[in-house]
């Protein structure tokens, strides 16, 4: 039961490392492209939207959302696997 309980913490702590490593990423990629009068980033959206086949969306707004999605999903899944790779340490 300690190994399942290692493990759960490990990938609760990576969760959360995930989620505030993304938020930071975020913020920083935000002000930046404030600061150089540029458009946001649509890089997630059309990562995510190649993999799973997706060839256009209804509407600017479901793009946009979609690339929320994919760039909060992908940093804090990232946070998962790193935690449970700590609990096999």
């Amino acid at each position: 039961m300690k190994a399942l309980t290692k493990t759960a913490n490990a990938i609760g702590d990576g969760l959360v490392a995930g989620f505030l490593g993304t938020a930071a990423m975020t913020v920083s990629s935000t002000l930046e492209a404030r600061l150089r009068h540029r458009k946001a980033s649509t890089a997630p959206a059309r990562a995510t939207a190649k993999a799973l086949g997706i060839e256009s969306f209804d509407s600017d707004l479901a793009r946009a959302r979609f690339n929320d999605l994919s760039h909060w999903g992908y940093g804090t899944g990232w946070g998962v696997v790193r935690g449970i790779l700590g609990a096999t340490a």
